[in-house]
């Protein structure tokens, strides 16, 4: 099984150039801005878009339901799915944090069993909802944009981009 920072070394290979910054930073010390759950309840149902290396990938997310908006994400590769992602944005501190583990096509984890990717959110501004390191941008009624910021082991930094429309 590749470890963790091996397998985003290859999501890094397999990126083309990004041209616009999606992504932001916490800002050190800074509180999360106020939010609320049912701000991203538009996130309800299934979205499709081309994803790492222009292959299909989906993102499914359910309506709030008891605090939290759970949901996955799959990409493919090939003629088979690469990796799975469990979801869920969660209400924490007046805010939200948008939390995920990530899952090999066997359903082997990348973390460590007790290891959850974190990301709270930093602002909110036009219909964009940036968490640290990852963003979730409305783009009218039946598409976003979803970005992930991939921090690689020799101090650069790449963004994943995945412009997605809404599955019918």
């Amino acid at each position: 099984m590749l470890k963790p920072f091996i397998a985003l070394a290859l999501l890094l290979l397999a990126l083309g150039p990004v041209a616009a910054q999606e992504t932001r930073r916490a800002a050190p010390g800074a509180p999360p801005p106020p939010a609320r759950l049912a701000d991203l309840a538009w996130l309800a149902g299934a979205w499709e878009g081309e994803g790492l290396g222009g292959a299909p990938a989906r993102e499914v997310y359910s309506p709030p339901m008891g605090g939290q908006i759970v949901g996955h994400f799959a990409q493919s590769r090939g003629d088979g799915i690469w990796f799975y992602e469990i979801v869920s944005i969660a209400e924490a501190n007046g805010s939200l944090e948008y939390r995920l583990k990530h899952f090999n096509a066997d359903l082997t984890g990348w973390e460590e069993r007790d290891e959850v990717r974190r990301f709270p959110l930093v602002a909110v501004e036009d219909g964009a909802w940036y968490f640290d390191g990852l963003t979730l941008r409305r783009d009218g009624e039946d598409a976003m944009v979803g970005a992930v910021r991939i921090d690689g082991d020799d101090g650069t930094s790449r963004e994943a981009v995945i412009r997605y429309r809404r599955a019918r």
